[in-house]
């Protein structure tokens, strides 16, 4: 059981971190989306790892187990990375906005006001 929850978490972990990469990537942020792969490496090997490995044992129970949490967790973790995303690069839209030129201190303090609110 100890196995399948370890395969699931980081299972977790790693589409989370892929769906926030694939947003960073598009929304042109290179560092973010290079830290982001980085950081999958180390838990898809984990998560492939722990998978092999019991899938290639004798525990019919085991291999269930892995399956079906790996699979619940790919769901969650693609939710939990959207989730993720979309804060993250929300304050990098606020950068950008306060980088146009032209917006008057009323204007840029009204967006950070309606920011707050959650209307940007």
């Amino acid at each position: 059981m100890l196995v399948a929850i370890v395969a699931a978490v980081a299972m977790f972990v790693d589409d989370a971190i892929s769906v926030v990469l694939v947003q960073a990537e598009a929304a042109n942020h290179g560092w973010l989306a290079g830290i982001c792969d980085g950081a999958m490496w180390g838990v898809g090997i984990l998560t492939t790892t722990i998978s092999i490995n019991a899938f290639d044992g004798h525990s019919l129970t085991e291999k269930v187990l892995v399956a079906l949490l790996v699979t619940v967790a790919n769901v969650l973790g693609t939710k939990a990375g959207q989730l993720m995303g979309k804060r993250l690069l929300s304050s990098a839209r606020m950068k950008t906005l306060f980088r146009r030129e032209g917006l008057t201190l009323e204007e840029r303090v009204s967006a950070l006001e309606r920011s707050k609110r959650g209307h940007l």
